[in-house]
């Protein structure tokens, strides 16, 4: 009797551990989603800021 309930536990616990890992995987690709999107918008900010103070000139082949 006690063999099939230390089974079950076990399998119980397998199930969790499962469980958990997914969760933890769903978890760790939404935050490097997040990560990415904040350095997506942060670049994105700072490429701003550039062309505020070194404006490219229109056509930068030209000699005139």
């Amino acid at each position: 009797m006690t063999k099939n309930v230390n089974h079950v536990q076990s399998n119980d616990f397998l199930e969790n551990v499962i469980k958990e890992k997914k969760e933890l995987e769903e978890s760790m690709k939404e935050s490097f989603r997040q990560r990415d999107e904040r350095k997506k918008k942060e670049q994105t900010e700072s490429e701003k800021m550039q062309e505020e103070l070194e404006p490219l000139p229109l056509c930068p082949m030209a000699d005139d």
